[in-house]
């Protein structure tokens, strides 16, 4: 699984200083940033999996805090403070991996975040991991506010019993983003994959999908994408 590492880095504006985790493979063909959602951080169970899975993979990954996880406070309103971290661990992912391509993968509220940054430049591609399409139990809320920022190739993983995404309104909204996106639906499957009606290890599932998905977008040895 190679090197694993504590890093700290600085947001990109430089207003805050966050603390990651760094899973370093030997030779990483392609980078990882990971990032937590609302009402947990980097040590949660399925960031940290989703990290050591994917060096284990031969892929460079951080999992990092946001910033109010560091002064105990919250997210900000629109997002725009975690925007920024996520840019930071952005730079620190390119610093270390050169010019081999960087996706971004985002839990919950991590995956509006991930959407909010993906003009980046240095990202490829987004993993969304549950992501919340709307208030728990209230898909008539429409138009998600981060949704017109989404412009690449992203792929949802989600929960067929998630509150927080129902899975026709993802259905119906995804046509309209500005690139292509694919879905998976883990079944009996909650928010965080928790299991639903059986007792099981949901994460094999959620893990298969999103490494198929990236390996998929690998640049070919004539540098065009081998995206099935």
């Amino acid at each position: 699984m190679g090197e694993v590492k504590e890093a700290r880095f600085p947001s990109a504006s430089g207003g805050a200083e966050l603390p990651g985790i760094v899973h370093a493979p030997e030779r990483p063909k392609a980078g990882l940033v990971i990032a937590h959602g609302r009402s947990n951080d980097l040590r949660n169970p399925l960031v940290r999996r989703v990290a050591e899975a994917a060096s284990s993979e031969g892929i460079w990954a951080l999992r990092f805090n946001f910033r109010y996880v560091e002064t105990r406070g919250q997210a900000s309103r629109d997002l725009s403070r975690e925007e920024d971290d996520l840019r930071g661990a952005l730079r620190l992912a390119r610093s270390a991996l050169g010019s081999e391509p960087i996706f971004v993968a985002g839990k919950s509220m991590g995956a509006r975040v991930c959407a909010r940054a993906s003009a980046d430049p240095a990202i490829v591609g987004i993993v969304a991991l549950g992501y919340p399409l709307h208030p728990r139990f209230r898909p008539e809320v429409l138009n998600p506010p981060e949704w017109p920022f989404l412009v690449k190739p992203a792929l949802f993983v989600q929960g067929d019993r998630d509150p927080f995404c129902d899975l026709e309104r993802l259905r119906s909204e995804i046509p309209k983003l500005k690139e292509p996106a694919d879905l998976v639906v883990i079944q009996s499957a909650g928010h965080s994959f928790e299991p639903i009606g059986t007792k099981r290890d949901t994460f094999p599932a959620v893990l298969d999908a999103m490494m198929d998905w990236i390996r998929g977008r690998f640049p070919s040895p004539d540098g065009h994408s081998v995206a099935r």
